[in-house]
C-alpha cells in the first residue's frame, strides 16, 4: 500500500498549470487539495501517503486520481450538482435586502426589529413571494454578507430627544 501510485506521465502544459493552481491565492480549497494530491502522487508519493497528507480519504482520493486520468486537469474541478433551479431572481434578492436593513416602524408595522418568521411573513403577505421559507430568507442575507442575529433587542422611541438621552 504504500508502493508509489503509477500516475501516466504528466505533460509539461498539465505540470504548469497544477502548478498554477496551486500558487494562485484564489483557487478553492477543494481544487486545490485535488491538486496536490495529483502533484504528489506524480512526485512518487503512494496514494496512501499523498491522500494522508493532503486530508482526503483513501477512496475518495482514488476517485479523483481516476477522474484525472480518464480527464485531466478538468477532472479535479467540482462539476455542477442536479437540484432545483433558482426560483428568486436578482431583484426579489434586492427586496429581500431592502426590507431587512429597514425599520419595521417605517413600514407601519408595530414592532422595531425583524426576525426571519416575521420578514418572512411580510415578503408572504405584502410582497407577493408566497413561496419564500425562512431558510431562504436567511440564505439571501448570508449572500449578500448580512447575518440574522437572534436574541438582540433595542428600544427606539417617538421622543426627538432620544438619540441625545439615549447616551446618557
Amino acid at each position: 500500500m504504500n508502493t508509489p501510485y503509477r500516475l501516466r506521465e504528466l505533460s509539461e502544459d498539465q505540470l504548469v498549470r497544477l502548478q498554477d493552481l496551486l500558487r494562485a491565492a484564489n483557487t478553492p480549497a477543494r481544487l486545490f487539495t485535488r491538486c496536490r494530491l495529483i502533484w504528489l502522487l506524480a512526485g512518487g508519493y503512494s496514494i496512501a501517503r499523498a491522500s494522508d497528507y493532503v486530508g482526503l480519504h483513501y477512496t475518495n482520493a482514488q476517485k479523483w486520481v481516476r477522474r484525472f486520468e480518464a480527464e485531466g486537469i478538468d477532472g479535479l474541478y467540482t462539476r455542477p450538482r442536479s437540484g432545483r433551479p433558482r426560483v428568486y431572481d436578482e431583484t426579489d434578492e434586492d427586496l429581500v435586502i431592502d426590507l431587512a436593513t429597514s425599520r419595521p416602524k417605517e413600514l407601519g408595522l408595530d414592532f422595531t426589529t425583524w426576525s426571519l418568521p416575521k420578514l418572512t411573513d411580510y415578503l408572504h403577505e405584502h410582497e407577493h413571494l408566497p413561496d419564500m421559507s425562512h431558510e431562504t430568507v436567511r440564505r439571501i442575507l448570508h449572500r449578500r454578507g448580512l447575518r440574522h442575529v437572534t436574541g438582540v433587542t433595542w428600544c427606539d422611541s417617538d421622543d426627538p430627544e432620544f438619540e441625545a438621552k439615549k447616551g446618557r
